[in-house]
């Protein structure tokens, strides 16, 4: 965070995306002008219509879909790059203070974030807040924040929410991002139906989900998945316990689990190993906190989706 930034109150949005107006009228008059005109964005660059910046690249897709051309859009964690372990930099502040609207998503994905959110100026949105009671929180008093690996979830919570803060920057045009919503949310249903139609041709018994990272809860439940184990927690930052990964190799084997699969924002190193002693071999890598590079074929929520549930009806269906 950088030291001795002095900034004015800021406004946050809460749940179904409504905005505790911190600022006096004419203030927020003055925010409302330049979010809808141009301003600046990474290394000073001019930027065109609301000026963006999202914490993650998964959020910044949800963002284009929402603004389309009426939006500036970046990231700060670039793609591949991992929300729970980054280390923010001192140009980070200045992006936050830089922009009009600032996407994030809560649920303590992001240590770091929570450092540097007093630089935000403009519409800080929280973007679980409308279904954060769902958020599931694990034996250990730790919050599973990955619930953007649900559909329904994003079309439910993470899109309003987008939605009404364009509006509130940029209230000239807010018909037009309450469309955006409303067709992508319309799409990203029915990628959740063409989902789970997929994932129907895996057998219910060979359902059985171990992953490098505990970042697929909220989907294993919501397309009936076992999630049988993780190496790591709901943070990346934790570090494999040998015991646990002992008995982690054991329920492999004794569950004859035929694939596990790592996540491209983890290293490999631990997942190859519990693997090899498991007899099990490490299907094609799972996309969680990030979209995928480009070339990838997952550069989008939808695509990275689709990639996940094609590597585990390959990897589980042997």
């Amino acid at each position: 965070m950088t030291a001795g930034l002095a900034v004015p109150p800021r406004r946050r949005c809460g749940a179904a995306g409504r905005c505790r107006r911190a600022l006096g009228a004419l203030a927020l008059a003055a925010v409302t002008a330049v979010g809808a005109s141009c301003g600046t964005g990474a290394g000073g660059a001019e930027v065109e219509g609301v000026h963006v910046v999202t914490t993650i690249s998964i959020f910044a897709d949800f963002a284009r879909e929402v603004g389309g051309d009426l939006v500036t859009v970046e990231s700060i964690v670039d793609i591949g790059g991992d929300p729970h372990t980054y280390e923010s930099r001192p140009s980070d502040a200045i992006r936050l203070t830089d922009a009009d609207v600032v996407l994030h998503n809560g649920l303590g994905l992001s240590p770091w974030y929570e450092q540097l959110d007093g630089n935000v100026q403009g519409i800080d949105v929280e973007l679980t807040a409308a279904i954060a009671e769902e958020a599931v929180t694990e034996q250990d008093g730790v919050v599973d924040p990955h619930m953007w690996m649900v559909p329904r979830y994003v079309a439910e919570g993470y899109l309003p929410a987008i939605a009404e803060a364009l509006a509130e920057a940029d209230p000239a045009n807010a018909e037009a991002y309450a469309a955006n919503a409303e067709r992508y949310a319309a799409e990203i249903l029915a990628l959740g139906d063409e989902l789970a139609a997929e994932i129907a041709t895996i057998a219910p018994e060979r359902r059985l989900l171990v992953t490098s990272h505990d970042a697929y809860r909220y989907f294993a439940d919501e397309f009936g998945f076992e999630l049988v184990g993780t190496v790591i927690g709901v943070s990346t930052e934790e570090e494999p316990r040998a015991g646990e990964v002992a008995e982690l190799v054991d329920l492999i084997r004794a569950r004859d689990i035929p694939a596990i699969f790592l996540e491209t924002t983890v290293n490999p190193a631990v997942i190859e190993q519990v693997a090899a002693d498991a007899g099990a071999r490490v299907g094609d890598p799972l996309y969680g906190d990030s979209v995928g590079e480009p070339g990838s074929g997952a550069e989008t929520y939808e695509d990275m989706m689709r990639a996940n549930v094609d590597a585990l009806v390959e990897g589980l269906n042997g």
